[in-house]
């Protein structure tokens, strides 16, 4: 396949389900990952919705392909994109496909692209429906390629001080706030693909974020770059900027902070009821038979949880404090008909001691908050 930023990529428009306004973003964003090809767009012509679609497709050279509603209320566009589709597939005269649309008509469509070795780009609303977007190799929201344009200079007029000059209106674009399970998904991106010393190349990261999230998208949480969205996360991640001798530009490396502020004694984390009755805590001692730690786990810095503790833990994925000598955030796998998997990552396991064969104690402190020592 061509390197990308030669790509070949055939961009598909379903004139039902996507705004005319956002053509000219939608057309600079796939830019970003290759040359657009073929452009078709699909949609009756005959019908007064897709009016306001005319003179974009001047402007930026799009095909538009004609198809009759042969029944009312039925979207006959979408079989005329996906024969178009794998058409061109079978031509193979381009490298990706970018399919814009909201419609989860499409899913089976980019599934068997990406089953052809092919590139597939979806662009559509928010409301588009999980199974497309996991579909995709990349999903973009049209919501956030609204750039504001910067104001013109004024020309130096006389305006009558009786009236207001008009202000066009601008489009807000809805960001999402960085909630858990994204902050989840960076760190676990950031520990699958770090050296021995914990730091990851941004590059890598990003590509393995985008393989499990494909709507992954700094601009969602309203960042251009997703570098700076790790900038922000102080608390969470190191940033190394690093430059080469044969080249000026910066790479990024990211490390998560996971050891904390040393305890001088887990007093901290425990509640006054129970400060005075160890009995009270919820303990349990693993492995418990018919498991045992393997050199697996040991290669891997974790250990497994097998029913008869599960209880004690909690039922998802999230992640967990533990207290060694040091205060460590892990990441805790819920798994319903499986042994459950806490990562306790390099650092942990090194603190732990943690080997083949041994048996370690688990003191839960309190909500996701545990203590171990060996048992």
């Amino acid at each position: 396949m061509a390197q990308q930023k030669d790509l070949k990529i055939a961009i598909l428009i379903d004139a039902d389900n996507v705004s005319s306004k956002k053509i000219e973003e939608i057309i600079n964003e796939v830019n970003r990952y290759g040359i657009p090809t073929i452009k078709r767009i699909y949609g009756d012509w005959t019908r007064p919705y897709v009016e306001n679609w005319k003179g974009s497709l001047l402007t930026h050279a799009i095909t538009p392909i004609q198809q009759y509603s042969y029944t009312q209320g039925k979207n006959s566009t979408d079989s005329a994109l996906i024969i178009d589709a794998m058409d061109i597939l079978h031509s193979d005269r381009v490298d990706g496909f970018c399919i814009v649309s909201s419609d989860s008509d499409f899913t089976r469509l980019a599934t068997r692209l990406r089953e052809s070795g092919k590139l597939v780009i979806g662009i559509g609303e928010r409301k588009t429906p999980k199974p497309f977007i996991a579909s995709c190799d990349k999903f973009i929201y049209v919501e956030i390629l609204e750039k504001v344009a910067p104001a013109k200079k004024a020309e130096k007029k006389v305006v009558p001080t009786n009236t207001t000059p008009k202000v066009a209106p601008v489009e807000e674009v809805s960001i999402n706030p960085l909630d858990d399970d994204t902050l989840l998904l960076l760190k676990d991106a950031v520990d699958d693909t770090a050296d021995e010393s914990g730091w990851a190349f941004l590059g890598e990261i990003g590509s393995l974020i985008i393989k499990r999230k494909p709507d992954f998208d700094a601009r969602n949480y309203g960042f251009e770059k997703i570098s700076h969205l790790f900038k922000t996360r102080k608390e969470d991640f190191e940033i190394d900027e690093r430059t080469t001798e044969k080249s000026k530009i910066k790479l990024y490396y990211i490390r998560n902070i996971i050891n904390k502020t040393p305890l001088q004694t887990p007093a901290p984390s425990v509640p006054k009821s129970a400060k005075s009755a160890k009995e009270k805590f919820e303990t349990a001692v693993v492995p418990t038979a018919g498991n045992k730690i393997t050199a697996d786990d040991v290669k891997k810095n974790q250990i497994r949880l097998t029913k008869d503790v599960k209880a004690l833990f909690p039922n998802k994925t999230k992640k967990i404090k533990i207290i060694i000598r040091n205060e460590y955030e892990c990441r805790f796998t819920y798994q319903r008909d499986r042994s459950h998997v806490l990562n306790l990552g390099k650092e942990a396991a090194a603190e732990l001691e943690l080997a083949e064969g041994v048996s370690v104690r688990f003191t839960k402190l309190q909500d996701a908050v545990y203590k171990i020592e060996k048992a």
